[in-house]
């Protein structure tokens, strides 16, 4: 994944892509960062981890940027998300979801609200980073429930 961010930090230091070139930049310090942290180089997951985690950080400046009535700098913010959600897999959608839910307490044989634990930790191991956790609970809770 570093190898990837450092060709395409060439490429905007090439084409002159300012706000590009500072997201790729502070997503490699911080990919680098967290492996000095582990002593080893990232899994993908890993990766695709961290960068969630920098999309989550992102969302929560733009929230306050907009109480604070700062809309230029959310819409900064609102820019690099999209930066950073291109080196992400593409996230399923509600549909998809609920489709491998369905499958899951299918063959899990779920009922009732006490098998929750055991669906989302299926799905989360299935579906990983693809799915965003909290819809994917509430669809759960919805099926086991209704």
């Amino acid at each position: 994944m570093i190898n990837r961010i450092s060709e395409d930090i060439k490429k905007a230091l090439k084409n002159k892509e300012k706000d590009r070139l500072l997201v790729l930049r502070s997503l490699k310090s911080a990919l680098k960062n967290r492996e000095i942290e582990l002593g080893r180089e990232l899994s993908e997951e890993e990766s695709i981890a961290l960068f969630q985690s920098q999309v989550k950080k992102r969302q929560q400046a733009i929230e306050l940027y907009v109480r604070g009535n700062r809309p230029e700098l959310a819409e900064q913010e609102k820019k690099e998300i999209k930066i950073i959600e291109s080196y992400l897999p593409k996230p399923l959608s509600p549909d998809e979801m609920e489709k491998e839910a369905e499958k899951v307490i299918a063959e899990l044989e779920a009922k009732t609200m006490k098998d929750m634990g055991k669906v989302m930790k299926t799905l989360t191991a299935k579906l990983g980073s693809r799915a965003d956790g909290k819809i994917l609970s509430g669809i759960v809770r919805n099926k086991l429930s209704g």
